[in-house]
């Protein structure tokens, strides 16, 4: 069975405004996740101490150099700021979309999932940051809802630049959409393992008991954390397997794995040193690794129709 075909020319000419206004959004989607990743692992989202905005007092240099990647507010009003353009773009590229004919009903209807995901984060968000109580149920909606939007603008993006296209997943679609889902159901799960302050909490791949505060979560879910993060390497490295026989898609099958590698070297020293040192490219890499799963999986579920 041939593969279907995933980056032929479009027939139908996107203007290159739209273009441009779905890439943004994808883009400032991932940076949003990742930074928000980064802040969770340098400890600074309390740094600010209101919202949206930041105090000058805080924002001035007072720490030496080696405290930057801790408890930095300038890191905290990055990440906002790319989390508060993500929607309005977003929202931009939906607007776009509707306009548009010949394009699958895809690219029309999930930018609109991105901007709820953006609501839902910036009022977690405030509450987290103004110290209002956020459950574990509650911050695992939030990051649910950031996967989301970022997901949604990558199949938006694909699904527009391919037009015309048809929902039409090969075999590669299929351990890249089970792992995807994988990834984001351990991630989720993370909330409800981490003790309380723990960096369990943050995009990251089970390191057992990095902290001792997990212990108080009891043994069970960090058992299933273990076990969601096997199944989902071996989809990972399947998904690589089976997208590595298209040439268009062998740049991503070839970045799986080498943040694959990351991710697992990266923990396995900081459960050795039992140290958070490395929190930063650890969750750098984490986030990565679902970016392309993400792409991966978009970019093999639809095939271009003839004209």
């Amino acid at each position: 069975m041939s593969l279907p075909v995933l980056d032929t020319a479009s027939t139908y000419d996107i203007p290159a405004r739209t273009r441009r206004v779905f890439q943004g959004a994808t883009l400032l989607t991932l940076l949003a996740v990742g930074l928000g990743s980064v802040v969770c692992a340098t400890e600074s989202g309390f740094e600010c101490g209101n919202w949206p905005g930041c105090t000058a007092s805080a924002l001035l240099p007072t720490g030496p150099l080696t405290s930057f990647f801790y408890k930095n507010p300038w890191i905290e009003m990055t990440h906002r700021t790319s989390a508060i353009l993500a929607g309005p773009l977003a929202l931009a590229a939906g607007v776009l979309a509707l306009r548009l004919r010949h394009v699958h009903p895809l690219a029309k209807a999930l930018p609109w999932v991105t901007v709820a995901g953006a609501l839902v984060a910036g009022y977690v968000g405030r509450r987290t940051v103004l110290g209002q109580p956020v459950p574990a149920w509650a911050g695992a909606f939030d990051l649910g809802s950031a996967l989301a939007a970022m997901v949604a603008m990558v199949v938006a993006s694909v699904a527009l630049g391919r037009t015309p296209v048809r929902w039409a997943p090969w075999r590669s679609a299929v351990p890249a959409w089970t792992g995807l889902a994988l990834l984001v159901t351990m991630h989720l799960v993370s909330l409800f393992a981490a003790g309380k302050g723990s960096y369990t909490r943050c995009l990251s791949w089970p390191v057992w008991e990095l902290l001792a505060a997990d212990r108080s979560t009891g043994p069970g879910v960090q058992v299933v954390r273990v076990v969601l993060a096997v199944l989902a390497a071996g989809l990972v490295v399947a998904t690589v397997v089976s997208a590595a026989r298209s040439p268009r898609l062998r740049p991503w099958a070839a970045s799986a794995p080498v943040l694959l590698g990351l991710v697992l070297g990266l923990g396995l020293v900081i459960r050795l040193t039992h140290s958070d040192q490395l929190g930063v490219p650890f969750s750098l890499a984490t986030v990565g690794l679902l970016w392309t799963q993400a792409q991966v999986a978009a970019r093999t579920s639809f095939a271009r129709v003839a004209p």
